[in-house]
């Protein structure tokens, strides 16, 4: 098997390494680091790989076994000793020696994954009220059937910067009916940032961003529209797209 099989467990770990920054990690920061590796390791040819994705918990626990037990390859990264902080499991690899910088370095991971798992559960529950009548099939990229597919991708804002050229792939393959919902943040700068530099890009590859907010159950457009224009009314806002264009837009040419 090959990067081509979707469900190629030693293709999707050679992605985890280049998704971790420290010598020091939690299951945590595995767990919300893997949705990514999948992510990057799908070439999306049609929407058939899609559909050919692993479930997401055995691949979990098998990434585990070879990250933390008895790795898979030599090429495999293995933190097998382990230490507690604050109440949470951290590995390290063996040649490791974790000092105070890199202590809180795999804290704050653990911290920013823990918030994003807290909160998917909400993300999936609010994006699944939006496409009521629609069918869904849970997976590392949720799909909803009715009458026009679409797929759904959650991370954050953060996230989304750092994968966008994934997620382009994957919009322009599959026609404007894939879609990346993150979540509300405290500071608009974010979408601000990503927006002025980053929404050319999205629209010509069909790209669609929602916004849930998990406190009010609610989501918005950020940018486009779903192909299915039946579903705006289900947005709290569905206005808030086009306003947001008129007044972030910075020099940024209009698309069609």
């Amino acid at each position: 098997m090959g990067k081509d099989d979707p469900k190629d467990i030693s293709s999707i770990l050679s992605q985890l390494p280049k998704l971790i920054d420290n010598e020091v990690v939690s299951e945590k920061e595995i767990e919300a680091k893997l949705l990514r590796a999948v992510l990057r390791n799908l070439e999306v040819k049609s929407e058939v790989n899609i559909s050919n994705l692993p479930e997401f918990s055995t691949l979990l626990e098998e990434v585990k076994e070879s990250l933390f037990e008895i790795p898979l390859s030599i090429t495999s990264p293995h933190f097998s000793e382990k230490l507690e902080l604050g109440g949470v499991v951290f590995c390290h690899l063996h040649t490791c020696k974790p000092d105070v910088e890199k202590m809180n370095r795999a804290y704050s991971n653990y911290l920013k994954a823990k918030e994003f798992l807290d909160v998917l559960p909400k993300l999936k529950e609010i994006t699944d009220r939006f496409f009521s009548n629609y069918s869904v099939k849970d997976g590392v990229i949720r799909e909803y059937g009715g009458k026009q597919k679409a797929w759904v991708f959650f991370t954050t804002m953060d996230d989304l910067f750092e994968d966008l050229d994934f997620h382009l792939n994957l919009a322009s393959t599959l026609n404007g009916r894939y879609c990346v919902v993150v979540p509300t943040e405290k500071s608009l700068k974010n979408f601000i940032k990503f927006f002025r530099e980053h929404s050319e890009k999205a629209k010509r590859a069909g790209l669609r961003i929602w916004v849930a907010d998990p406190k009010k159950g609610t989501i918005d457009p950020f940018i486009g529209y779903p192909k299915d224009l039946s579903l705006i009314k289900n947005f709290n806002n569905p206005k808030i797209a086009s306003i947001i264009s008129s007044y972030w837009r910075i020099e940024v040419k209009e698309l069609d």
